[in-house]
Parts: C-alpha cells; structure tokens; sequence
C-alpha cells in the first residue's frame, strides 16, 4: 500500500499530532511492503519521502489560510501522484483536506482536536473572528461526508464527532498517538526531596491550566522548581508576573525545545504535571508515564483514558488548586502509592508504543 500523508505542520514539533507525523516515517523501515511519503509545506527543502506545498508567508498569515491551503494542498498531491502513485490519501487535518475529499474515492481525514466541534454556533453578533471561527467549524462538519474514513485520537474525541457530525457514524475510527518506548525508565526515586522539581510541557498555557499550577504550588509546604516548556516568549512577562508573588517558587522559562530535551527535562523532574481544562487525549502524560514519572492532571477529555482513570497517576477537577495541591502533596509523601502509580503507567504505556500504533493505522487504512 502506497501512502501520501498531508500535514501543514512537520518540522516545528510541539503538539501530540505533529510528533505522530515524524514518528510516521519509520514505516518505511518497518513494513518494507508499505510505502509512506508526506507532503508539506513546513520543510526547507523537499528530502527523501518528503514533498514540499509551496505557500507563501503572507497566504500562511491570513485569516482563511486554511481555505487556500484545501487547493495548494490538492494540487501539489495531485503532481506528487504523477511519480509516486498513492493508492491513500490521508491529511492530517480533517478541513485542509476537504477539495481532495471531494475528488479522491479513498481519502482519510484526522480531526486530532475538539476546537471546531466546540465553536459557537450562533456568533453572528460577535465579529469577524466570530465569524470565521464558527465558518471553520461548518466547513468541518461538512467536510466529513466526503472523508471515505475519519481518525480521531481518543474515545473522548470520537464521541464528540460522531455526537456533532451525524454524517460521520460508522466512518469514524480511534487511533491512539503512540510514543516510543525508552530502552529503561528512570530508577524510581523513593523519596523526592526539595526542591521538588515540576515539569509543565503546554503551548497553551492557559487551556493547560498554568496560573491553577501556580496557585496550587502556593500552597505546598515546600519550595518548588518548576520548569516551562512550550509557551510562547510574549507570554513569559505575565507567566513571571504570576508566579513572582508565590515566595516557594522558582521558575525555569525554557519555552520550546525539541523532544529530546523534553525527554531529559522528564528525566530531571520528580513530577510531570499540566491540569489541563480540556484535553482530546493528552501524550504529554503518556510521554512522562513511558519514562516512569509520577503524572498529576485533571480528569476531563482523553486524559483518563490514558491515566487509567487516575491508576496510572493522580486527577482532579479541572480550576480546583486546593484538590491540585492536595494531589501533588499525596504524590511527594506516599512514596508506595507514588511506585504502585508509576508501576501502573509503565505498564499500561506499553500499550501505546509506536509498533501497535503503525499497526491499527495500517489496519485502517487498508480495512
């Protein structure tokens, strides 16, 4: 089976879909019957297994973007299919892919996030943004009668679709973001000592629940370092501003970084906790689960799928930093509840290694 795999991010690294894109490429190694190429417009320049869309800077920074991006997209797969004939067309976002789900028999649409699911429907009387949120939405709903298949990344997330876009019942399938397993975990410490060392991996660092981090940490009895990856540099100001007033803590703004040093900063940290308000499955978790880290979230979206419903780790309700500092507390003083815990989330992660993710979308694609 010949696949071309369409993503408008590649390169740049910062969400659970895009890390699925990179790790997509091993498939080529692995299943030597299988061929998998990607056609993007985040790469300098086009390498082996890897098509370039060119899209001009100013189109990228439009508003409608994405409505450009259904044609560039399309066209640019269409000349890609003159020297390698794909027999799957998948786009990694469901809307960009709408023309060729319109003109190709056999195409599959991901939808990785519930943000045009959760759109306003009636924004009419709320501007231009509004506006356009809301079109994105219905361009979305619409756009999945056409999709021969649509992928979703969680149960959570599949509900939602197949509740918002009746159209999409029966075509609908579940395929979790797998991570790579280490070769060994980091040793389980029997007792965390201060400073605690607190990871948060989260572009969004509001919709990651931050400032409810902070104020949980306020809390605590003991003093705390706690490490930022992801939010942007024009957020650091009002990220310091906020935790300047909580005398236990020092903060580490590292912004974005590649995985490998997520993976180290994992490594360095007693706790990996982002308590999230909204979240379609979650791998930061599952990533700090792999390498044996005590995890603390929230129980909202995908999150307890991935947590085993808090055996794997400790989840509270979303906004609530009293229940948070109450977890985080449990996490740092009951060492044996804190190993049975990660022993859990070692365990189950397995289950999400890249082998069995290669092979349930392999299996979709080809069913």
């Amino acid at each position: 089976m010949k696949i071309l795999f369409c993503t408008n991010v590649f390169e740049v690294v910062e969400n659970g879909p895009v890390k699925f894109v990179n790790l997509l490429l091993q498939i080529n190694e692995r299943f030597p019957e299988h061929e998998l190429h990607i056609l993007t417009e985040d790469i300098a320049e086009p390498r082996r297994f890897v098509h370039k869309v060119p899209i001009v800077q100013s189109i990228k920074a439009s508003p409608f973007s994405q409505f450009v991006r259904m044609g560039a997209y399309h066209q640019a797969a269409m000349r890609v299919r003159k020297t390698f004939p794909f027999d799957v067309l998948v786009y990694n976002n469901a809307l960009v892919g709408l023309w060729s789900a319109i003109r190709q028999p056999n195409c599959v649409g991901m939808i990785n996030d519930y943000k045009n699911i959760s759109r306003q429907k009636d924004t009419y009387q709320q501007g231009s943004r509004a506006f356009k949120e809301n079109l994105l939405r219905v361009v979305e709903k619409w756009s999945v009668r056409f999709y021969h298949k649509i992928i979703t990344n969680s149960d959570y997330l599949t509900k939602m679709v197949e509740e918002s876009y009746p159209r999409a019942k029966g075509k609908v399938f579940r395929l979790y973001k797998g991570v790579e397993l280490p070769e060994a975990p980091v040793p389980f410490q029997e007792v965390i000592a201060e400073p605690i060392k607190i990871l948060f991996v989260k572009t969004d660092y509001e919709l990651g629940g931050l400032p409810v981090l902070i104020d949980a940490i306020a809390k605590l009895p003991v003093q705390v370092i706690l490490t930022l990856i992801g939010p942007r540099a024009t957020h650091r100001a009002h990220i310091e501003n906020m935790a300047r007033r909580v005398p236990n803590l020092s903060l580490r703004y590292r912004q974005y970084q590649p995985q490998s040093v997520v993976v180290q900063e994992l490594r360095d940290s007693h706790i990996f906790c982002v308590p999230s308000y909204k979240e379609a499955l979650g791998v930061a978790n599952l990533e700090a689960m792999v390498h044996g880290i005590p995890v603390v979230s929230t129980h909202v979206g995908g999150i307890p799928e991935v947590m085993d419903n808090g055996g794997c780790g400790w989840l509270v309700a979303p906004g609530d930093a009293s229940a948070l500092a109450d977890a985080l507390c449990a996490c740092m003083h009951q060492p044996e509840l804190r190993k049975l815990k990660v022993q859990r989330g070692l365990a189950r992660a397995s289950r999400f290694g890249t082998q069995t993710m290669f092979d349930n979308f392999l299996k979709i694609l080809e069913d």
